[in-house]
């Protein structure tokens, strides 16, 4: 009904819609030259920290880091033997 008195169709509109939205994508991908603390706020949704594992012998714990939009969720787990190695190179 709403259709037949606008001069474009859904398709059309959709169409035109989504190309804006590529392109003003591509404009922010190709302007983002750091990675500042107020992009990583837009980007990440909240960041777990889980207790520390001793039972190996050595301290481990695992990193959760969840990002907006549901993209992904990505685990890290920080080990203590080689943050020690890291920091006396250093």
């Amino acid at each position: 009904m709403y259709e037949e008195h606008s001069t474009y169709s859904f398709d059309e509109r959709f169409a035109v819609m989504s190309e804006g939205y590529e392109d003003e994508q591509k404009k922010l991908k190709a302007s983002v030259t750091e990675l500042t603390s107020e992009i990583m706020h837009e980007l990440i949704e909240k960041i777990a920290i889980h207790a520390p594992d001793k039972s190996s012998g050595q301290r481990t714990q695992q990193i959760d880091i969840y990002y907006r939009f549901d993209v992904a969720v990505s685990t890290a787990v920080a080990d203590s033997i080689k943050c020690d190695k890291k920091r006396k190179a250093e």
